[in-house]
């Protein structure tokens, strides 16, 4: 399951870096700079965005580009959260297990 959860984080940074990047491709800062110059800056960027960490530095500055930013951060929590319910739900069940089996051993007969 957690493979599972990888493989889709994975894709997720390479498909939003894709559309980012073709999103964006032609816009500047005030200042001149291509705000994603390169795909590895759009990569950058979609990391960033998935771990919810999104350090400023490069930032999309469309109103589209923005709507999508929006979009995957939303996503990007989710698929995040995904695997801390999975690890919480085997976590609870061992601990059930572990109970029940410690149960079952001190049992003492009459």
């Amino acid at each position: 399951m957690l493979l599972t959860v990888l493989g889709i984080a994975v894709f997720y940074i390479f498909a939003t870096a894709l559309i980012m990047f073709n999103v964006e491709m032609n816009n500047t800062l005030d200042d001149g700079t291509v705000v994603f110059g390169t795909f590895f800056d759009a990569l950058y960027w979609a990391t960033t965005t998935l771990t919810t960490v999104g350090y400023g530095d490069v930032f999309p500055v469309s109103d589209f580009g923005r709507v999508v930013s929006m979009i995957s951060s939303v996503f990007g929590v989710a698929i995040i959260a995904l695997p801390s319910g999975v690890i919480t739900a085997s976590y609870l069940e061992e601990l059930r297990k572990n109970k029940s089996d410690n149960e079952n051993n001190n049992t003492k007969p009459y």
